[in-house]
């Protein structure tokens, strides 16, 4: 596994990356600041003026990568004239679809090593809930309500539109998984089936 290199006065975001990679890699029980120190060609000592512990690291790994997406979801969302346009649903999911084709180390570390928690229940009553998930969640359910949809098939289309976003970007991040089209040109075709 080779570290990215570290540059002069970003040793936090570096290891913040290579300490997601090597979770990827090797998983968060092996993960050390030790280890990842060595990744980013620095002391032992040097991670500790950034993180305290491993967990803290962790911790920064999944605010680093959850901040990013949520801003890229958020100007997914003002790029749309009207917020109760069908149209910011498609935005959101090329979006959230894309952020992962460009960064797919995000995805596996998000979904299968950080212990981020998704709630699928339409409740607001839980504040640990995903943030990414929770604004496409409140989004889709205040956009669903406008047309009239009854409450029980506006939780299955929240649902089901997730589950589309989520199945695209976690397919089109797999290695083993070869597409002959584009992603980009695909995406809101895929995901806006009439």
């Amino acid at each position: 596994m080779a570290g990215r290199s570290y540059h002069h006065g970003d040793l936090r975001n570096s290891l913040i990356e290579n300490g997601i990679e090597f979770i990827n890699q090797e998983g968060v029980k092996q993960l050390s600041l030790r280890k990842v120190a060595a990744l980013c060609g620095v002391s032992q000592a040097a991670p500790y003026s950034h993180f305290k512990s491993k967990e803290a690291l962790l911790e920064a790994m999944r605010d680093y990568v959850t901040a990013q997406f949520m801003d890229i979801l958020e100007k997914a969302i003002q790029s749309c004239s009207n917020p109760n346009d069908p149209s910011v649903l498609i935005q959101i999911g090329k979006s959230y679809v894309l952020f992962f084709i460009h960064h797919p180390q995000y995805f596996t570390f998000l979904f299968s090593q950080s212990g981020a928690k998704i709630n699928l229940s339409m409740k607001n009553d839980d504040s640990n809930n995903f943030s990414p998930f929770e604004l496409f969640k409140t989004i889709a359910w205040r956009i669903l309500g406008t047309g009239g949809l009854p409450e029980e098939k506006r939780k299955d289309a929240v649902i089901s539109m997730w589950a589309t976003v989520h199945g695209l970007a976690s397919i089109a991040t797999m290695k083993n998984v070869y597409y002959d089209e584009d992603w980009q040109s695909k995406i809101e075709d895929i995901i806006w089936r009439k």
